[in-house]
């Protein structure tokens, strides 16, 4: 099956913005806040002190990498990049029912249309288009009140996420194209380039869409076409896949189930009580919404990105409770704290953290340092850029395994890309930079193992090692 993502025109406009257009726009996207401290007045885990430096982050959008910030590792020749993304702005994964908001997806079309293998001209069965549609609730049949009014399916990548790996891609090209001359202007061999996104349809649009702007006007012939590789689920190493690996599943039930986590989720429990109620979702039987601020963050924050009304319930007390209780902007930034905390505290905190990482994302792991030691092998060919398209259950953990700092393991906003170089010194010693949306990532400050703007590659890879399974059906097992 061939692809081909066919751009309005409000999409095809992001190839003529300029880039200090862009840049504006990047600017003003995250909100202006303070420190923000989360603490408890009872002992607890929160207590303890985590403070998360939020004063540059918006969930909503991504800081890009820009060539106007951007400069090269000095006295060093660039080799091979690394690019892991999350996908982009998409639709609540968790549905709530009797939701009456409005999600459109129909802005940004994609042709479908199958032929022979190499030969488009024959065999050729026309362009196809896929319609979500989503029927009128009317209350004798069919389950249309289970999900929201419009166009989209639950989790699928909106205009606006396609929008902003379009204007990564650009930045991208900026940098590597046009500033360091490192990637070819016109991308005449696809072997140049490795792209992977998982199965899942919102990370194979956001590659796309990146792509789409990395080198534009690629045309439509086989030859031109960029080889999207996708593992199948069953097997899928970009997340943590425990169906494939069930003591994943064990590991997190030894965190939550640590006196620091239940610790965590009592004194939270009040408000996690009060968004079920109103979600109507069981925060005591369902482990779902009993262990974790996953599906609060989800259904709270998509809307917020798009400025749509927070839920409310659909079944109003009496008397004094008479009216529909709804979630707020206060319990939404609540929220976020608390998804802030429990995933530094499950990928990067807990004495359990390493080994939950090392079979969540160590697969992954090794799978980038083979890429990486077949580049310094003379191994790679013609490969220059690899790209991963995942989702933020990609980019968290291995966040955690390099040690973030707090301001960098909040949860990764839509389209937040985490980037390897490798650079080659004039005296032969390679050095790997990594950059997380747009800087250079930093660490905690009692866990300074690397500086990670040139960190010497042996150091790298040893720290790295730590995470990459020895046997992984061994330690997979129950």
């Amino acid at each position: 099956m061939k692809t081909l993502a066919k751009f309005t025109v409000v999409l095809a406009g992001v190839a003529l913005l300029s880039l200090s257009a862009i840049n504006s726009a990047n600017a003003s996207e995250s909100p202006q806040s303070s420190w923000l401290t989360v603490r408890a007045a009872a002992p607890g885990p929160i207590a303890a002190g985590y403070v998360f430096d939020d004063s540059e982050y918006s969930y909503c959008n991504p800081r890009y990498p820009t060539s106007q910030t951007y400069s090269a590792v000095p006295d060093a020749q660039l080799q091979f990049v690394q690019t892991i993304v999350r996908h982009g702005d998409r639709t609540p994964v968790h549905l709530i029912p009797n939701d009456e908001n409005t999600w459109t997806c129909d802005g940004i079309e994609e042709d479908i249309y199958l032929h022979a293998a190499g030969e488009p001209e024959k065999n050729n069965t026309g362009s196809f288009q896929q319609v979500i549609e989503i029927p009128s609730w009317n209350k004798k049949f069919g389950f249309a009140n289970q999900v929201w009014r419009g166009t989209c399916e639950s989790g699928q990548l909106t205009d606006h996420g396609k929008l902003q790996h379009r204007t990564l891609g650009a930045h991208l090209r900026s940098i590597y194209v046009d500033k360091l001359g490192f990637l070819s202007k016109t991308l005449n061999r696809t072997s140049e380039v490795y792209a992977r996104t998982t199965y899942i349809w919102r990370t194979k649009n956001s590659a796309e869409s990146l792509l789409g702007s990395l080198w534009p006007d690629r045309g439509l012939s086989p030859s031109a076409a960029i080889p999207i590789h996708t593992y199948p689920s069953q097997i899928e190493t970009m997340y943590g896949n425990s169906n494939a690996c069930p003591k994943i599943k064990s590991i997190v039930a030894d965190i939550t189930s640590s006196d620091s986590y239940q610790g965590f989720l009592k004194e939270q429990g009040p408000l996690m009580a009060r968004l079920a109620g109103i979600f109507g979702v069981d925060s005591k039987g369902d482990s779902d919404w009993r262990d974790t601020w996953d599906g609060y963050f989800d259904i709270l924050n998509a809307r917020q990105c798009h400025g749509m009304e927070l839920p409310c319930s659909h079944t109003p007390g009496s008397g004094k409770e008479a009216a529909p209780k709804c979630a707020t902007a206060d319990d939404a930034k609540q929220t976020s704290k608390n998804s802030h905390y429990e995933i530094a505290l499950k990928y990067r905190d807990h004495p359990l953290s390493q080994n939950l990482t090392r079979l969540v994302i160590g697969s992954l792991w090794g799978t980038l340092k083979e890429q990486l030691e077949d580049h310094i092998a003379g191994k790679a060919g013609d490969l220059k850029f690899a790209l991963y398209s995942g989702h933020d259950s990609t980019i968290i953990p291995l966040l955690g395994s390099l040690r973030a700092s707090n301001r960098n393991m909040l949860w990764p906003p839509y389209a937040s890309n985490l980037v390897f170089e490798l650079w080659k010194k004039s005296d032969g010693n390679r050095v790997i930079r990594v950059i997380y949306n747009g800087q250079v990532l930093k660490l905690q400050d009692e866990n300074q193992w690397c500086d990670l703007g040139a960190c010497p590659i042996d150091t790298f890879f040893s720290h790295v090692d730590d995470f990459i399974p020895t046997d992984i059906s061994a330690q997979c097992a129950r």
